[in-house]
C-alpha cells in the first residue's frame, strides 16, 4: 500500500498532468468514499487552482461552507426546503440538473461537487437518484467537466454502493488518522493521484 492519502481503486481513475500539481481527468465522475468530504474539497480546490470554474451543490449552509474553505469564487447551490436565491429543494432534481447543465455548458473548464447525495436519496429514492446520477454523468462526459461526489459508505447498502462504483471512478482516501500531511501525489509520477488496489474493509 502507498502512503499518499489514498488506499485507492481503479488505476485509471486519474491521468498524468504536465506539471507537478495533480489534475483529475475531464469527463470523469469520481465517487469519493469518506465520512466527511474533506478530501473531496481538497481535490476540488486543486482543480480551482488549475483554472477550473467551480460549482458546489451542498446540504451544508453556504456561508458556513465558504468560511471554512478557500472556495469563495465558486457558485454554491444549497439543498434545502427553504425558498430563495441559490436554493433548490432536494426533491426537485430536474431543476437541480438544469442548474448543473447550464453551469458546465457556460464554462469551458468546470469542476462540480455534489455534496449531499445521501440527503437526496433520503428525500427521494435510491433508484431515482441513481437515474439522476446517470443523467449527470452524460452531462459531465459531453462537456468534459470534472464531477466529485463524496459519499459515506456506511449510509448505503453493499449493493447500492457497488452500483455507484460501477458507474463512477471510486476514490477511497485513507482513514483521517493515517493521512497526516503527506501529499496525495506519488512523487515518482508527478501529477498522478496515487491509486492502488483496495482491500475489503
Amino acid at each position: 500500500m502507498g502512503s499518499h492519502g489514498w488506499d485507492a481503486v481503479a488505476t485509471s481513475a486519474a491521468g498524468s498532468a504536465a506539471g507537478s500539481s495533480p489534475e483529475l481527468r475531464p469527463g470523469n465522475v469520481y465517487l469519493v468514499e469518506e465520512r466527511r468530504p474533506r478530501h473531496t474539497y481538497e481535490l476540488f480546490e486543486q482543480s480551482l487552482s488549475s483554472g477550473y470554474s467551480g460549482l458546489i451543490v451542498t446540504r451544508d449552509y453556504p456561508k458556513k461552507l465558504l468560511s471554512e474553505s478557500d472556495i469563495a469564487s465558486c457558485r454554491v447551490i444549497w439543498l434545502t426546503n427553504l425558498v430563495g436565491e441559490g436554493r433548490v429543494n432536494p426533491t426537485a432534481i430536474g431543476i437541480l440538473m438544469g442548474h448543473i447543465r447550464n453551469f458546465v455548458e457556460a464554462h469551458q473548464r468546470s469542476a462540480v461537487v455534489i455534496d449531499g447525495l445521501e440527503y437526496m436519496i433520503s428525500a427521494n429514492t435510491y433508484d431515482r437518484m441513481f437515474q439522476f446520477m446517470h443523467q449527470i454523468l452524460d452531462i459531465v462526459v459531453t462537456n468534459e467537466c470534472v464531477l466529485l461526489v463524496p459519499v459515506d459508505p456506511r449510509t448505503l447498502t453493499q449493493r447500492e454502493l457497488a452500483l455507484l462504483e460501477r458507474s463512477m471512478e471510486p476514490l477511497i482516501p485513507k482513514a483521517d488518522g493515517e493521512v497526516g500531511d503527506e501529499s496525495m501525489l506519488d512523487e515518482a509520477e508527478a501529477g498522478v493521484l496515487k491509486l492502488l488496489d483496495v482491500t475489503p474493509r
